[in-house]
């Protein structure tokens, strides 16, 4: 015990972090272009990211923006097919990959730096001339059907996707990535046209390099390499977000599948790293960490005391409202003592003695040694930037460890009143048949939780968004160089 306090008091007094030099460079057309020199390795990554995602996507487009992901790799006016293209990555020596996200879509290579020139040119080709060649398409269109096919095979996938259009009942497909398969099959070379013009435009991008290379190199060849691209209009002012109104009341969502232990979710709307709930933010991360570790209150009154067998809490970091999840697993025959358990601890956190002085500041070391992890590898550094660039902004980042120090109990307490004490909650049942034959159902759940069964059985009115046409625009020439 006295090492363990050693120790801590060890970390806890340490200088923090030396910052890796970041460099930042805004291009004539409005590109922002991010570099880290790490020269320990001879590495590279060159990571390109848009603020695009789910949070752009009506129904008709849900999904498309990860279907122009798979057609990213694929030909351009530089490289006539994903053959050559695939061919032309090996040369370069790249490891290469993309994601699709709600608010960002990111695509790296990671090459050795004398390659440097070429995987710069390389990723400008793929971003501002896909040809989108109709016989590439159709191909890609079944890989991604596989993908959503993968997803629908594992039962966690659809618990949550059963849970989402409760949670986000009027616009539910701006937080589905992944889309659905009659989106992918009635999509059109046009919609990833109007994609490109409309969010692929040097103003809503980001470049990030890191690894051996030097600033001014990357800033000189980004400002000539994407000189002929131009600036568009904001996308988010002709095509502005939808704001996510409250959840009207809590309800209760039960799913059955092939499981063997009962999982429970509350989920509610949490705060954005954007607008008046910022500083709440910081609370959401500090409260989530603290109450992880084995030692906390939370996980001894909930999992060490048998009521649960795990337990957990989260908030994702997200410019536009971001979900507070309260997680739990528990034995088939102690579903509603866990479930009651976790209702009773809730208010519990916002007390004075919940957590020790030495748990927060533990917590936020955790945090800060989080960032520093993300930093430890250069290809982990450029998807980092870019994730924080696009559902934070930089700025945010930058003051992230900083902020996080400064949250007290009194914090702490007001988020919990502002977000999840007494707020309306969508809570979510995963269970198996036999479960449900044992009255493990939606009334059981709602007089459990002290819902009105009228209230909390049965979907939500869904009010979308509108049908969105597609926008037919011509492929801009100068878009190649």
């Amino acid at each position: 015990m006295l090492q363990r306090a050693l120790l801590l008091t060890l970390l806890l007094a340490a200088p923090a972090y030396a910052e890796v030099p970041l460099a930042q460079h805004t291009c004539p057309n409005g590109l922002t272009v991010l570099v880290a020199e790490n020269h320990a390795l001879p590495l590279i990554t060159i990571e390109y990211a848009a603020k695009n995602g789910s949070m752009t996507e009506p129904p008709e487009y849900n999904g498309l923006s990860h279907l122009y992901e798979h057609m990213f790799f694929k030909g351009n006016a530089k490289i006539p097919n994903q053959e050559a293209f695939m061919a032309r990555m090996r040369e370069l020596g790249m490891e290469f990959n993309g994601t699709t996200e709600t608010e960002r879509v990111n695509y790296f290579f990671t090459s050795t730096s004398d390659h440097f020139a070429d995987a710069m040119a390389f990723m400008r080709d793929a971003v501002v001339s896909p040809l989108f060649d109709p016989k590439e398409f159709e191909r890609e269109r079944v890989v991604v059907t596989g993908e959503i096919d993968r997803n629908e095979s594992n039962p966690y996938y659809h618990f949550w996707h059963t849970l989402n259009p409760h949670i986000w009942w009027k616009y539910p497909t701006r937080k589905d990535p992944l889309g659905s398969r009659e989106t992918v099959l009635h999509a059109t070379t046009d919609m990833m046209r109007t994609i490109q013009h409309r969010y692929y435009v040097p103003n809503n991008s980001v470049i990030v390099v890191t690894g051996d290379v030097k600033a001014a190199d990357v800033f000189a060849m980004a400002d000539s390499l994407y000189a002929n691209w131009p600036k568009a209009a904001d996308p988010f002012v002709e095509f502005p977000l939808v704001t996510h109104p409250p959840l009207p009341a809590s309800s209760v969502v039960v799913v059955e599948q092939p499981v063997e232990t009962f999982i429970g979710q509350f989920t509610y709307l949490g705060p954005s790293t954007v607008g008046p709930s910022v500083p709440d933010t910081y609370a959401a991360d500090l409260l989530s960490t603290a109450i992880s570790e084995p030692s906390s209150k939370f996980q001894k009154d909930l999992v060490d005391s048998g009521a649960c067998v795990r337990v957990g809490m989260s908030w994702f970091t997200q410019k536009n409202v971001g979900p507070i999840s309260v997680s739990f697993e528990a034995a088939p025959d102690k579903i509603d003592a866990c479930t009651k358990a976790v209702m009773d601890e809730l208010p519990k956190m916002k007390t004075a003695d919940y957590l020790s002085d030495e748990e927060l500041l533990n917590a936020a070391h955790t945090l800060e040694v989080g960032q520093a992890h993300e930093r430890e590898s250069s290809s982990g550094f450029a998807h980092a930037l870019t994730f924080w660039w696009s559902s934070a902004g930089l700025d945010y980042y930058d003051g992230y460890v900083a902020n996080v120090k400064k949250v007290t109990r009194a914090d702490i307490a007001r988020y919990l009143d502002t977000w999840v004490l007494g707020k309306p909650t969508v809570f979510g049942a995963m269970v198996s048949p036999e479960m449900t034959k044992a009255g493990d159902n939606e009334a059981h759940f709602a007089q459990l939780l002290g819902i009105p069964a009228s209230q909390g059985v049965g979907p939500p009115a869904t009010n979308n968004a509108p049908a969105e046409k597609p926008t037919k625009k011509k492929s801009s020439k100068k878009g190649s160089k």
